[in-house]
């Protein structure tokens, strides 16, 4: 079988996509919200959870040298060395809105104080947001990162001319996403990270669509907190993500309350804690931590820069022959540069209605999975590394029947 169809040898797509049996039963297009888990992966975390129930629990409580918490302690630092960080620096988490919300709610926020968000972060991030403002009576600023008249995310200029228009000395925190998941656009969080830090301004930066789509170095980036999750491009288990929180950032950082090491002066200062232990507070599930570890390594063995090459190369033939659709307009930017393997359509006089038909339609008569964005009245595309150039041209033969019929 030719590798490009997702066949069984040297290839490492094809030998990923061998490890998802859901790729031989439908067109996968959403890993956006989840990653479907590898077969590996999955056998990997069985065999952790009958070897803690079978063998661990009755003989040892969690103590240094039993290699089986070893082994969940080295995707800690499999994590760390993902992100290009200190392994003291990676807390696990559920997910990446917890991440972010033990992030956020580590400001001492008050009446009056101000937060900052761009206006493509994830519904969860808005929701925060407005909880701050009605509980805490917390302003809220929305950094736009498109110009209004255009709609189109054509780089990071506007953006970043608004966010030192918008952002002041008063904001404690700004919140960025990395890539949006609302339509794929990839925001400059260097720069961002940068500008807020000029006005002593804290930045957390959402990576849950960029990590393990293409090589994330959350130490160049710089911010006090970096928020993810295995579950999406990672092909790993849910239930389990991290924040990583800078030694900068770990001096406030306390989400528990817990009594901290004091410095010369009594001083309490949890920069001298590890992220983990600030975060990470009684019996914890050591099989997904092992399933992480397992999905990083996964990864880690094809390599980020062929991941990003093989999802680049599938985008970029997907939103050109997407120019030939009738009645599709692509809603995400076109350059790499600023983009990511997101790509998000509308429909021509779209109504929600008809955006969700067509979600509906192309999995009941192409097994074809894409999700709805509301956000925009879109339908959302994501393209992994498993995919293939044979799907993409099946999904734009699908869309090319069903767009003038919804």
């Amino acid at each position: 079988m030719d590798s490009e169809q997702g066949g069984s040898d040297g290839c490492p797509f094809s030998q990923l996509r061998a490890d998802i049996p859901l790729a031989s039963q439908y067109i996968y297009l959403n890993s956006c919200t989840f990653g479907p888990v590898l077969q590996s992966v999955q056998r990997c975390m069985a065999e952790a959870l009958r070897e803690e129930n079978e063998e661990i629990i009755a003989i040892r409580v969690k103590e240094a040298g039993v290699r089986f918490y070893e082994r969940a302690e080295k995707a800690r630092q499999s994590v760390a060395d993902l992100l290009g960080v200190s392994a003291a620096n990676v807390a696990w988490v559920y997910n990446t809105t917890t991440a972010s919300r033990l992030a956020i709610m580590s400001v001492d926020w008050h009446a009056g104080d101000k937060l900052a968000v761009t206006d493509v972060e994830h519904l969860s991030t808005h929701r925060a947001a407005r909880g701050l403002a009605q509980g805490r009576g917390v302003e809220v600023t929305v950094i736009p990162t498109a110009e209004p008249l255009e709609g189109t995310y054509r780089g990071p200029t506007y953006f970043l001319e608004q966010l030192d228009k918008m952002l002041t000395t008063s904001h404690r925190l700004l919140v960025i996403s990395h890539v949006s998941n609302i339509d794929g656009r990839r925001l400059p969080v260097m720069e961002a990270t940068r500008l807020a830090r000029s006005r002593g301004v804290k930045t957390l930066v959402d990576g849950a669509q960029s990590v393990g789509m293409f090589g994330v170095n959350a130490k160049e980036i710089g911010a006090e907190f970096f928020s993810g999750s295995v579950h999406k491009w990672l092909m790993g288990p849910p239930g389990i993500g991290f924040l990583v929180v800078s030694d900068e950032g770990k001096k406030d950082y306390n989400p528990f309350s817990l009594p901290l090491p004091t410095r010369a002066g009594g001083r309490p200062d949890g920069s001298l804690m590890a992220a983990g232990a600030l975060n990470e507070l009684g019996t914890q599930n050591y099989a997904l931590r092992i399933g992480a570890g397992a999905c990083l390594k996964a990864v880690q063995r094809i390599g980020l820069n062929k991941i990003e090459e093989q999802c680049r190369s599938l985008t970029e033939r997907l939103r050109a022959g997407l120019l030939s659709v009738p009645g599709i307009r692509v809603a995400s930017t076109a350059m790499w540069e600023h983009s990511s393997s997101v790509t998000t359509v509308q429909l021509q006089d779209g109504t929600p209605e008809r955006c969700l038909q067509l979600v509906e339609r192309l999995l009941e008569e192409y097994r074809i999975v894409v999700k709805y964005r509301p956000e925009i009245c879109g339908v959302r595309i994501g393209v992994a590394a498993f995919n293939t150039a044979a799907e993409i041209e099946q999904l734009l033969t699908a869309l090319g029947h069903l767009a003038p019929q919804v």
